[in-house]
């Protein structure tokens, strides 16, 4: 009963639900594996962590206002007024970007898969524990893809509709 109990408890507040897109979760881990012997093990471990915990969704499932590689996002950390804004990307990715974050940074790792709106709390590079809000995501990859080839309705002409019943 002791370890049934243990696996029923609430969810920690501070870890909020996120989601990660199938590409980002498959990019993420292969990134990890190639790179994890040149990784200190505390951001490794607490990337992992997160994607263990993340529910992973088709790309065009993703709602806009949820973190991905490749957004672009406001955020504050607890106990300061001002925000940044920051493009979550892969390490070999940052020259693309002046404001970019690497996924594999500890704030990096927070943003993924957060919603506008949602906090979590990690532990900053000095160890001490810090908690960060997304104000707003302002752009994400998918939405923008989604929008941009997302098939429009068309009305079936006449000839289709009496090819459709063999006529």
């Amino acid at each position: 009963m002791k370890g049934k109990s243990a696996r029923l408890r609430a969810p920690d507040p501070r870890q909020p639900s996120i989601k990660v897109t199938k590409h980002d979760s498959r990019d993420i881990n292969s990134l990890l594996s190639i790179n994890a012997n040149q990784l200190g093990w505390r951001s490794v471990e607490y990337l992992l962590r997160e994607l263990a915990r993340a529910a992973v969704v088709d790309e065009g499932c993703i709602p806009a206002n949820v973190v991905t590689i490749g957004s672009r996002v406001e955020y504050r950390e607890l106990g300061r007024e001002s925000t940044q804004i920051v493009t979550l990307s892969y390490p070999g990715d940052r020259e693309l970007f002046r404001d970019a974050i690497s996924i594999l940074t500890p704030t990096g790792a927070a943003l993924i898969g957060l919603s506008a709106g949602q906090s979590i709390c990690y532990a900053g590079l000095d160890g001490c524990p810090v908690t960060i809000e997304v104000v707003k995501v302002l752009y994400q990859p998918e939405a923008d893809k989604y929008r941009r080839f997302k098939p429009r309705p068309r009305r079936i002409s006449k000839r289709a509709q009496e090819t459709m019943r063999g006529r």
